[in-house]
């Protein structure tokens, strides 16, 4: 086993809608992290390694329940929780007669990588997910990478109307809603602040101990994430499509296959979870 490192660079073929917490009156605001810029600290805005962890592990657990045959059985709400968002710590739950952590990290690698909290312990995860910064000339000492390109450069305001469909469209509507349309138009503007098109996002992905199951599992999950490739919010509507590109790994058949011989006592280990988790 042995610890590796996967660049992944993620250019942004829509705009990327990504938000903080703050707001300006109703615009929201990309989010940012302070880096040191030639002796000064700058808000720079990124994506963030939370956002994209979530986003693998979602995708991650339904590759695996899909091929175990269980997402269409379905799961209880507490195993949905454990495997899908990280758990949560119940305390005298009945964990230990699920098994140990050793068997967990062999029927279940998404979980190896991730972790979660099953009962009453946490399971800490190998993966650790990075913040993806821009590739601009603020961020070079962090990239590495040369840009005469500045991050004020990328981010663009996007606005957006919500429009009364029921003064423009004729429904067979009930008589008090009939009403209203008599009354002044309900619409909403809102305003976005997001990172352009074209923009390079680079982050790192480093996994502790890590064996070739496990590497072929982040293989076939990206791979999942490329058939779908959109990040952030507000993809409905066409935001956050990437274009994804990462460093060669071992064949995500060494994962699937693996899959498919340990599948019986996988399904087995999941349903003994779920009634651990009553």
């Amino acid at each position: 086993m042995n610890n590796i490192k996967i660049d992944v660079r993620m250019k942004l073929l829509s705009p990327l809608s990504h938000f903080g917490d703050e707001r300006l009156g109703t615009m929201q605001i990309m989010r940012t992290n302070k880096l040191l810029v030639d002796g000064e600290f700058m808000d720079i805005p990124v994506y963030s390694g939370n956002g994209f962890r979530g986003q693998f592990r979602r995708i991650a657990m339904r590759d695996y329940l899909e091929r175990l045959g269980i997402a269409e059985e379905g799961i209880s709400e507490k195993l949905y929780y454990t495997l899908f968002t990280g758990g949560a710590l119940v305390g005298g739950a009945r964990y230990v007669e699920v098994g140990e952590r050793r068997r967990i990290r062999k029927l279940c690698p998404p979980l190896a990588l991730l972790g979660t909290a099953i009962g009453d312990q946490i399971l800490q995860g190998k993966m650790k997910a990075p913040i993806f910064l821009p590739i601009c000339k603020e961020t070079v000492d962090y990239t590495g990478i040369e840009s005469d390109i500045s991050f004020y450069d990328m981010l663009e305001e996007v606005f957006y109307t919500r429009k009364d469909d029921l003064k423009s469209v004729e429904y067979n509507i009930k008589e008090e809603v009939a009403k209203k349309k008599n009354d002044d138009p309900v619409q909403m503007k809102y305003e976005m602040q997001c990172l352009s098109a074209g923009t390079e996002l680079i982050g790192t992905i480093l996994i502790e101990n890590v064996n070739k199951i496990e590497e072929a599992m982040v293989n076939a999950t990206l791979k999942k994430l490329k058939e779908v490739p959109f990040i952030g919010g507000k993809s409905a509507a066409g935001h956050g499509q990437v274009d994804i590109q990462y460093d060669e790994l071992e064949s995500e058949e060494t994962y699937y296959n693996y899959l498919e011989e340990n599948k019986e006592e996988m399904r087995q280990w999941i349903r003994e979870v779920e009634e651990a988790l009553k």
